[in-house]
């Protein structure tokens, strides 16, 4: 593995969760009859139980995050802290399309535009998430001999 392959491979599949639930968001949206408000009907349980499922998911993933990526830091071997970044990155993304799914088709079958808000907005997170070599740096605060070696990035680690 170089460092090139290990952000390509993290991109793409970073893409792959990101496009498929969006995808789907658009299409919803476009076939999903809006369902009107109508205040005199009791409340919806539902519609306290997926916004507050996405705000999980977002919470959790930031919690996950950061306690990996402590630990992610002490490793000694590039290598390693690359892998251990990738798993935790993917965790990461893995609770924040989750949620955005669900919100999604809970819009699909209601017509409530509050879960395609939801699902939105959690997708928009997701996207400023994507992967880039100086987040990568920043994260595992590389330095020294681990950030030439990242920097060197078509040799293997």
């Amino acid at each position: 593995m170089t460092p090139k392959t290990f952000l390509r491979s993290l991109t793409l599949i970073h893409a792959a969760l990101l496009f498929g639930p969006l995808l789907l968001g658009v299409f919803l949206y476009t076939t999903t009859e809006m369902a009107v408000a109508n205040p005199s009907k009791p409340t919806d349980y539902l519609t306290f139980i997926f916004p507050v499922l996405g705000l999980a998911g977002f919470f959790a993933g930031k919690f996950f995050y950061q306690k990996s990526l402590q630990k992610i830091r002490t490793m000694p071997v590039l290598s390693q802290k690359l892998t251990a970044f990738r798993s935790a990155a993917l965790i990461q993304y893995a609770l924040l399309e989750g949620p955005a799914l669900i919100n999604l088709v809970a819009f699909g079958q209601t017509g409530n535009f509050l879960f395609l808000t939801v699902g939105g907005a959690l997708l928009l997170y997701l996207w400023t998430m994507r992967p880039h070599t100086e987040k990568i740096k920043r994260d595992l605060a590389l330095r020294g001999e681990h950030l030439q070696q990242f920097e060197k990035t078509n040799e293997p680690l």
